[in-house]
């Protein structure tokens, strides 16, 4: 990932992805990725003058209750992507412009978005919070590219939870030991109380406050079901949005040809809460950067055993 730098009225974003304009253009477009933010889209209505709602988390920081009216401005497929951002009541008058750009071996992804008042200090948080939530849109995008091997599907997704899956070069137990390594959970969280893992025990973490969900960063942990190196099952309670949602962790490890198919699912989402999809996006980009952190730790182990 990377920011190009930007002025107080504006924030860029961008990411480098190995895949055609055309690819990553279906990726951006598709109903998978729309349905985060809109209901009102479907794929072929991508276009000029298309108008939608644009539903999210409030902001009341910024007298922004979490829904505003969108229109496409100026849309070229495989190009280019604009739409201008504005709220009932004119606290926000915003555009956000993507634009695709072919690079050696695959596509830059930017995505402008300006419009913000330097005279409004509250804006400056508003640029802070949209910066964060282009880089969660970037790995969801990214996400939706990689295709997984044959016979290796996740798990299917629904409106109570979602997958993510990763292949390592490393026997079972060997991953086995660095997911449930002190090491692995430090470099996560803040501060843990990670003993042995096993059915029944519990764990205790602090991490990073997410304010877009109302979380603040503790999380009391129970393990349901531990079957060593195969599977682990946990439960925990986090406030989100005014409300508490019980939601199970499960990582389930998978021996193939050459190494480990790790399967991570977070499950217990409502599928009647108004921000349901939006919440599974931001949680589902949080933990996408965890599955990379565990790839590294593991190269550091040495090769396949």
């Amino acid at each position: 990932m990377t920011a190009s730098p930007d002025d107080l009225t504006s924030v860029t974003v961008g990411q480098f992805f190995p895949y055609s304009a055309e690819q990553v253009w279906h990726a951006m477009t598709s109903p998978a990725s729309i349905s985060d933010w809109t209901t009102d889209l479907v794929g072929d209505s991508v276009e000029t003058g298309k108008s939608f709602a644009f539903t999210t988390f409030p902001m009341p920081e910024v007298n922004f209750d979490g829904r505003g009216d969108c229109e496409f401005t100026d849309v070229v497929p495989n190009e280019r992507l604009a739409y201008r951002f504005t709220t009932p009541e004119s606290s926000l008058n915003l555009q956000a412009t993507w634009t695709l750009h072919p690079e050696a071996g695959g596509t830059r992804l930017l995505v402008v978005h300006n419009g913000f008042d330097v005279a409004n200090p509250v804006h400056g948080r508003l640029r802070i919070l949209v910066r964060d939530i282009w880089t969660l849109v970037m790995s969801r995008i990214a996400e939706l590219m990689a295709a997984p091997e044959v016979g290796a599907g996740p798990p299917p997704d629904d409106a109570t939870s979602f997958s993510l899956g990763e292949f390592y070069h490393h026997s079972p137990q060997t991953v086995w030991q660095a997911i449930t390594s002190k090491e692995f959970v430090g470099e996560l969280v803040n501060d843990h109380d990670l003993g042995v893992v096993e059915t029944g025990g519990r764990l205790t973490v602090t991490t990073y406050p997410i304010p877009l969900v109302g979380f603040g960063g503790r999380v009391d942990m129970e393990f349901l079901e531990v079957r060593e190196p195969e599977l682990i099952v946990c439960t925990f309670e986090i406030p989100i949005m005014g409300g508490i949602t019980a939601l199970n962790m499960t990582w389930r490890l998978r021996p193939l040809d050459g190494g480990t198919q790790l399967w991570f699912r977070l499950s217990g989402f409502d599928p009647e809460f108004p921000l349901n999809r939006q919440v599974r996006s931001v949680l589902r980009g949080g933990a996408v950067p965890v599955l990379s952190r565990l790839g590294e730790l593991l190269e550091g182990r040495g090769p396949q055993e």
